[in-house]
């Protein structure tokens, strides 16, 4: 047991100290992660100023009053939700046939309902 004791020994010292570099690593690579998305977070921030501030010098807040009592506009509900592309309702042939199809030839309704979403 004695001839082992310095080997055994060496090798968790050796795994401790490279589990301690790995943590070491990681916050590194962490940290870097997060100076970057914080610089980019900057950035934006400081392209959204100077847009505010074009569009303030050039558009003031009594010609958007105005803009909205003559074009009547109102504000979105929170209730209400904008589609931009509708879903076409399901015509009643293709229905009607995948019906007929899994009736005639006996296919499973997954199969059938398939074919129907197959126009979509």
């Amino acid at each position: 047991m004695n001839k082992w004791f310095p080997f055994v020994l060496l090798a968790i010292i050796f795994l401790a100290s490279a589990l301690y570099l790995h943590q070491k690593i990681q916050i590194y690579v962490q940290a870097y992660r997060l100076s970057s998305s914080y610089n980019e977070y900057n950035e934006l921030i400081a392209k959204r100023d100077y847009l505010m501030y074009n569009f303030s010098k050039e558009i003031s807040i009594a010609r958007v009053n105005q803009w909205a009592q003559r074009e009547k506009f109102q504000p979105v509900s929170k209730e209400k939700v904008l589609a931009l592309r509708p879903v076409e309702k399901q015509r009643s042939y293709e229905k009607t046939l995948a019906r007929l199809l899994d009736r005639v030839l006996g296919a499973s309704t997954t199969a059938s309902t398939a074919l129907a979403n197959e126009k979509e």
